[in-house]
């Protein structure tokens, strides 16, 4: 409303300036919203592509584990195999050590 249409001091021209000044008051805070939300989102967006690195590593962590545990169970095989080998080779001695004595007798 203009000035030239308010007839009464205080009246209806002192509402509408008001009811201006929340408009104005209402878009300003609609804004500040708007710029909120969309911070809050860049930030949902920003973890999202975090998480999906995380969880990239962690899949390759746990592949190079699978790989790590079965060489170590291939390491500790080796000691008793080598073992089982050196105790065949020392009990065959053994016996043909003894059937050598025996047949010399």
């Amino acid at each position: 409303m203009g000035a030239q249409e308010c007839s009464t001091p205080g009246g209806i021209c002192s509402t509408a300036a008001r009811m201006e000044a929340l408009e104005r008051q209402m878009q300003t805070e609609k804004a500040e919203r708007s710029r909120a939300h969309e911070k809050i989102y860049d930030r949902l967006g920003e973890l999202e592509r975090g998480m999906t690195a995380v969880t990239t590593q962690y899949s390759q962590i746990i592949a190079q584990l699978a790989t790590m545990s079965a060489d170590l169970n291939t390491l500790k095989d080796r000691p008793s195999r080598r073992w089982e080998t050196v105790v065949a080779a020392l009990i065959t001695g053994v016996v043909g050590y003894l059937l050598a004595r025996l047949g010399l007798n």
